[in-house]
């Protein structure tokens, strides 16, 4: 009977590790169509985060059958619940790469995308993977890296806040398409508050502490 749980645990984490890939791809899919001369990248990030919502709910049958089917140990309940909880913060990520493929079908593509974006998407989307990995193999120091690392995020999303508002002062007839870079970065943000939460329950895995962050 134990084994058989086990096998379950490894595959709820295979499950978890194929959920976050299809993040990572994504987000890089959503980055891609923002300078991308047609809607190419922008429909199959949306196709992509349509996917991971039957990922999500995969995920969350597997967790409620594991605990309604066997009688897991206090560490087996914290990997489930906390799987549980991951499973929605990646389903959200996939919601906020569909908005901005959505904003991206709007843009208009000869405008060159701001760097601070791109470098907010590189570092989102390093700190998806990386919670995950913290999770999957109970890497408490990983999973602290990825907390460390969101203050660069919202500094570069303050960045380009500021650099694109300085752009609207400069000319009225740059404020509709300033105003979508704005709103990208803060999904962006919100991508990176997400793999933060996960890193958080990752810990929890662990230590059965829940950690606080500011």
């Amino acid at each position: 009977m134990r084994k058989t749980f086990d096998a379950e645990l490894q595959e709820l984490g295979a499950e978890m590790i194929d959920m976050a890939a299809a993040a990572e791809d994504a987000i890089d899919l959503v980055t891609t169509s923002l300078a991308a001369p047609d809607d190419r990248q922008a429909k199959e990030a949306i196709h992509m985060t349509q996917s991971m919502d039957r990922m999500e709910r995969d995920i969350e049958n597997r967790c409620l059958r594991l605990l309604l089917q066997q009688q897991p140990v206090a560490r087996d309940l914290r990997t489930i619940s906390a799987a549980l909880k991951m499973v929605t913060d990646l389903q959200r990520i996939g919601d906020q790469c569909a908005n901005i493929a959505e904003i991206s079908l709007l843009l208009d593509k000869r405008q060159p995308v701001p760097s601070h974006i791109r470098e907010m998407s590189s570092k989102a989307s390093g700190m998806v993977k990386r919670a995950i990995f913290a999770y999957v193999n109970r890497e408490e120091t990983a999973a602290r890296e990825v907390i460390g690392l969101d203050d660069a995020v919202d500094e570069l999303f303050q960045s380009v806040k500021g650099d694109l508002v300085a752009l609207i002062r400069e000319d009225r007839e740059n404020a509709d398409p300033a105003i979508d870079l704005i709103i990208i970065a803060k999904y962006l943000e919100r991508i990176a508050d997400h793999a933060v939460n996960i890193a958080q329950w990752a810990i929890y895995c662990v230590t059965g502490t829940l950690v606080e962050t500011n």
